[in-house]
């Protein structure tokens, strides 16, 4: 899936860059967890240290290009914030995930991360996007309910499941 940058312009004026993950991103992608508090990490990779992620980074960050898409957004030369979209084969729908680290949160990246990643959805055919998001992540269950994902808990309570419908 591919993927046309773009600069966009922050809530502070400042200019950052969304554009596709390259492989030589992967020191900067390690940079960027680093810069995230134990809580967002939890919130997005359900685990309670950076360390487990960083072992596994060159995996974390390997996709298959016909079915997955790392969008990142670079500010000041730094990547700064994630999104992810991975197709299910077959299904019509695609998974989707969005990550800011802690110090650029609050500058609308996470709205612009989401929304190319929802376009990269549609220009593919996806109709379906799906979010898994543990229950205590109000926050982002807030930010993608106003952007239309509907989210249901499931059956054990400890996953709250989200859907857009395109």
């Amino acid at each position: 899936m591919c993927f046309e940058s773009r600069e966009v312009v922050l809530r502070d004026g400042r200019r950052a860059l969304l554009r596709s993950f390259r492989q030589e991103d992967l020191p900067g992608w390690c940079e960027m967890l680093r810069a995230c508090s134990p809580e967002s990490i939890w919130r997005r990779f359900e685990v309670h240290s950076v360390d487990p992620l960083l072992a596994r980074a060159g995996e974390l960050c390997c996709c298959d290009p016909e079915n997955e898409v790392i969008i990142v957004a670079e500010l000041e030369g730094r990547i700064v914030g994630e999104s992810r979209l991975c197709v299910i084969p077959g299904q019509g729908a695609a998974e989707f995930c969005v990550l800011v680290a802690d110090p650029w949160q609050g500058l609308g990246l996470g709205g612009r991360l989401t929304q190319a990643a929802l376009e990269v959805a549609r220009a593919v055919g996806v109709r379906r996007v799906l979010v898994e998001v543990v229950p205590e992540n109000v926050r982002i269950i807030g930010f993608l309910s106003k952007r239309g994902f509907r989210f249901r808990r499931g059956p054990d309570g400890h996953i709250f499941f989200g859907e857009k419908s395109l």
